[in-house]
């Protein structure tokens, strides 16, 4: 593994980690908050149905094997 993948995996690390803490922040507020009882649904279905889509988007993509041979140069 060369630098620039050791540097790029960190940024994505650094990127979801952040991406992460901020929905965790946004729906704590939300759920402590005085709001709409529609509204704390709606959100709360949008998000677990959005992790749900990219669970199983990830599931499949280490399942399934790329199509494309190796090239040997």
């Amino acid at each position: 593994m060369n630098s620039y993948t050791a540097v790029k995996n960190l940024g994505i690390g650094l990127v979801v980690t952040g991406i992460i803490f901020l929905l965790g922040f946004g729906l704590y507020n939300l759920f402590t908050k005085e709001s709409s009882m529609v509204l704390k649904i709606s959100i709360g279905a949008v998000v677990a149905g959005i992790l749900l889509v990219l669970s199983v988007l990830i599931k499949e993509k280490m399942v399934i094997k790329d199509k494309e041979t190796e090239r040997r140069y």
